[in-house]
């Protein structure tokens, strides 16, 4: 029978073989990060809290056994202590930080891609699926924040403290080998391990271009958003 652990080293192993662009960590690499990115990042981050929390709560509700429901907790207390974090970063960088809800909503259609494939797993995904998709994730996103705030450092880029402490933390150390057992759990009751792998590899390309509206889309205007309040 199939592990979880398996198939977790077989999407590492497609990681090394076949790597996803991240045009955000090329740009902070390159030395080439602008207050305006890291403004764009945050942005964009911001939108991805209005879809991780109630996709995590529907997922819970869906697997409320154990040991599926202590990670997808998990999961949303970690996406909501990120919250007050975000803000302060936002207001590091001019956006307002208590109107994070209506900052200009994101005009390319990549900036909502990892956005709507999370609320899909959510409704659609099978408990193998999400926690695979989940682990992966962790795997991913976090290094890839650090790797960026390393080069920030590095290159002597003017960042705010608030973000540099945002992007370079990873709370989910913890999560990461409850995540393979959720796996484990899920397909010892008959789910699919080939849409599993399948699902997971899928949320890396929704991550590429969740990196990629990060480095490519224009900020808000932070006096226009300042207008909107008055």
């Amino acid at each position: 029978m199939t592990t979880a652990q398996e198939l977790a080293d077989e999407l590492a192993l497609e990681r090394r073989q076949h790597p996803l662009a991240n045009p955000f960590l090329d740009l902070a690499r390159n030395g080439g990060l602008t207050e305006e990115h890291m403004r764009r990042l945050v942005y964009v981050e911001a939108q991805l809290h209005h879809a991780e929390l109630p996709g995590y709560a529907l997922t819970l509700s869906r697997f409320p056994h154990r040991p599926a429901a202590g990670l997808y907790l998990g999961l949303s207390q970690v996406a909501y202590e990120a919250g007050p974090r975000l803000n302060a970063a936002a207001e590091s960088l001019g956006l307002p930080r208590e109107d994070s809800a209506k900052w200009m909503w994101p005009s390319d259609r990549k900036a909502y891609s990892f956005n709507g494939f999370l609320s899909w797993l959510a409704v659609q995904g099978s408990q193998a699926v999400t926690a695979l998709a989940a682990y992966t994730d962790m795997c991913i996103y976090f290094p890839s924040c650090q790797e960026i705030v390393a080069e920030i450092r590095e290159h002597g880029v003017d960042a705010p403290e608030e973000f540099t402490s945002y992007f370079e933390s990873d709370p989910t150390e913890e999560l990461r080998p409850l995540a393979l057992t959720v796996v484990q759990d899920g397909l010892d009751k008959g789910d699919d391990p080939r849409e599993a792998v399948f699902m997971a590899r899928l949320l890396e390309e929704f991550t590429a271009e969740f990196w990629t509206s990060a480095a490519e889309g224009r900020a808000p205007d932070p006096e226009s958003t300042a207008g909107d309040r008055a």
